[in-house]
């Protein structure tokens, strides 16, 4: 299947990846996002999709609105949690109305963060929701919105639940920092924490492919788990990093520290959206040297 697509946050890190798989696959794609984007390979439009009506210029009953705008930071949520739901709930809200009005079919790409710390390992779709930040708490919200708007208008939602996405065009996050600190000093790397938070790493190629799948393959009112099912220790991953960057001897420094709404253990069950087709192609290795690689490049620059 292809067909005409909206990718909001289309200049973002998954969104930018998402443009690029869909163009690559036939699909006609319109990149949405509230500053101009640069180097999208498809035809793009300045809109902050918390402008009311802004988005129904775009929609038909023949598009898909791929809905990956957002403010994708927890700690920012913790400190300004108004302005995060302003960002995300709110932006959220706009899609689905206008996409009710239009008929169009909506993928709303949601966290891992909206379940339960304390839920039993792999994370199936059906675990506790218990957010620990504004951010996954906006998500949920937005989780409960496209429920609400498939069951009382039938508008086609489909909700796809990231874990942690990395790879060429990253420019923040956990396998970013480590990236940057061996590059630093590669003699020591700090790790935040105790070293001992699990998580679940997912290629961004890998990641456009199952948003895909999603709308594609999945069915109305579902939500999939969007990862690689694997889970990674933090201090292992540091290993890991440092080896392929050359220092396999480098001395690694929990902090002991983390910060407010941080979940120390999660990793995927992805039996469900294996059974509609999706399998993650690109290895932790393999992914890590991709970004490695990519990272070294552009050493000189302020940000990749």
């Amino acid at each position: 299947m292809s067909g005409r697509a909206v990718v909001t946050g289309a200049n973002g890190f998954i969104g930018s990846n998402l443009v690029a798989s869909l163009v690559g696959g036939g699909w006609n794609v319109l990149a949405v996002d509230k500053v101009r984007c640069k180097g999208i390979p498809a035809e793009s439009v300045v809109l902050d999709v918390r402008t009311p009506g802004g988005l129904l210029a775009f929609l038909d009953g023949e598009t898909t609105l791929f809905h990956l705008a957002a403010c994708a930071d927890i700690r920012f949520s913790v400190q300004d949690p108004r302005e995060d739901f302003d960002n995300n709930v709110k932006g959220l809200f706009e899609v689905l109305e206008a996409a009710r009005q239009r008929g169009s079919r909506v993928l709303f790409a949601s966290t891992a963060s909206v379940f339960n710390a304390s839920n039993p390992l792999p994370w199936v779709e059906t675990a506790l929701p218990r957010p620990m930040s504004p951010y996954a708490a906006g998500k949920l919200a937005g989780e409960a919105y496209c429920y609400a708007y498939h069951r009382c208008y039938g508008v086609d939602v489909r909700v796809a639940r990231m874990f942690n996405v990395y790879g060429v065009g990253m420019t923040r996050f956990a396998i970013f920092d480590l990236i940057r600190k061996v590059q630093a000093d590669p003699g020591r790397l700090e790790i935040l924490g105790d070293g001992n938070q699990v998580r679940d790493f997912l290629y961004v190629e890998d990641a456009a492919r199952g948003l895909e799948a999603v709308v594609t393959r999945g069915k109305p009112g579902e939500d999939y788990n969007l990862a690689f099912g694997a889970p990674v220790r933090l201090l292992d991953l540091a290993r890991i990093v440092a080896t392929l960057m050359g220092h396999p001897e480098i001395k690694l420094e929990p902090t002991g520290r983390s910060f407010p709404g941080d979940t120390p253990r999660w990793y995927a069950d992805i039996s469900k959206i294996r059974a509609i087709g999706f399998e993650p192609r690109v290895s932790l290795e393999e992914g890590l040297r991709l970004t490695i690689s990519w990272m070294e490049a552009n050493r000189g620059g302020d940000s990749p």
